[in-house]
């Protein structure tokens, strides 16, 4: 084969397929990305509030801004982050409070908010990078600018919480998006909305009734033993709280009441409701 004919099937394999990104392409990667955050949460917290808070394709060969830690997994995803960001969530992670910062050595947080961190980029690679072309790579430390722009552009998942929203902002190559299926087809028409027993069917929800709150600190809590009593602040004759649990929100209180026994079983008997909501 000569020189030129080798040039040129290899430049006809390496052709990529182009097309400007849209908010479409956006919002298919945080589709995405969403069930990989929401297993990430299920795995470290009780009531996660953790969402793709934006989703916006950036121009090509845009890297990271400057400062925090980078990440980049392959030639299709880069990830930033300002580790400091995550010291309260690593709290909350251990089921304590933000006032037990002083109390919890950086020697025992560092280690968790790194596997945090490690365990959320993992999930996103997997949801992610899939669709790409070749084999997919985990997520490696990187300095910060040091080869995180993408040539062809992409697209930016900013995730965090309604308090910090910019926790960890995910760079998807432009690559990740043109894999979206395109159809012409028109939009279906949506089906009339089901009656109200109906949509609500068997669906199970999670419900907890808080029988007492108390104070540890984290000294108190490490050495906790079998046999130990905790006092609590709420006397025996005060109404007991049943919290509604939700996913992606924080439990909410809707009802009180007081304990007792029905069939040889304990039993909450509802004495106060919640006002409902309105719209």
């Amino acid at each position: 084969m000569s020189a030129a004919a080798d040039v040129s099937s290899r430049g006809a394999e390496a052709a990529p397929r182009w097309r400007p990104l849209g908010q479409a392409d956006a919002d298919w990667l945080r589709e995405r990305a969403a069930p990989a955050l929401r297993a990430w949460q299920d795995e470290w917290f009780d009531a996660g509030a953790f969402d793709v808070l934006d989703a916006q394709a950036f121009a090509p060969g845009q890297a990271c801004a400057d400062g925090g830690a980078c990440w980049r997994a392959g030639a299709s995803l880069a990830a930033q982050t300002e580790p400091g960001a995550w010291k309260r969530h690593a709290l909350a992670a251990m089921a304590l409070s933000a006032q037990a910062d002083a109390q919890v050595p950086e020697a025992l947080l560092a280690p968790l908010q790194a596997q945090m961190l490690d365990a959320l980029l993992a999930r996103l690679a997997d949801a992610l990078a899939d669709s790409a072309s070749g084999a997919r790579a985990g997520f490696e430390r990187t300095l910060p600018g040091d080869g995180a722009g993408f040539a062809a552009g992409g697209v930016r998942l900013r995730i965090g919480t309604a308090r910090d929203p910019q926790l960890l902002d995910l760079y998807c190559a432009a690559e990740l998006a043109w894999t979206r299926p395109l159809s012409a087809a028109p939009a279906a028409k949506p089906a009339a909305p089901a009656a109200r027993a109906e949509a609500l069917g068997d669906n199970p929800v999670r419900l907890s009734a808080v029988l007492g709150r108390c104070r540890l600190t984290a000294l108190q809590l490490s050495e906790l033993a079998v046999g130990d009593v905790l006092t609590t602040a709420q006397s025996l004759h005060e109404p007991i709280a049943l919290r509604l649990h939700a996913d992606g929100v924080a439990p909410r209180t809707i009802a009180h009441g007081r304990p007792g026994r029905a069939q040889q079983r304990l039993s909450i008997e509802l004495t106060t409701l919640q006002q409902k909501r309105t719209p």
